[in-house]
């Protein structure tokens, strides 16, 4: 397997949005699908409620692949983690963090992720 950048299980990784992410030890790959919502609220405006980003992410182990959704919030609503193929996948935060002057163009993104082998 081939990728952009590589990620180790147990270790943070920043996972660039249209770039794929491998653990060839494990013929395992990961990459963000597309950012679906990002209601964040903006560092420098004062909200009710921090807002959420919803993510989809594509898991490729061996010919199997598996899209799911994580958000930057967690809660009852709200999956930060997941757990496919043996895989403890946790979506750790969102970069860049939204600014009411700025519009985040989606090539922006980088996602970081805890991918742990269970």
């Amino acid at each position: 397997m081939t990728g952009d950048s590589s990620f180790r299980f147990n270790d943070t990784f920043q996972l660039l949005i249209n770039k794929s992410a491998v653990n060839n030890e494990n013929q395992l790959s990961i990459r963000i699908d597309s950012v679906l919502n990002d209601s964040r609220c903006p560092s420098d405006v004062v909200c009710a409620w921090e807002g959420n980003a919803e993510v989809r992410f594509i898991l490729t182990n061996g010919e199997s692949e598996t899209k799911f959704v994580l958000n930057t919030h967690g809660g009852d609503n709200f999956r930060k983690d997941t757990i496919i193929d043996g895989c403890s996948i946790l979506f750790v935060d969102l970069k860049p963090y939204p600014v009411s002057t700025k519009e985040i163009s989606n090539n922006e993104y980088v996602a970081e992720l805890l991918i742990k082998k269970k």
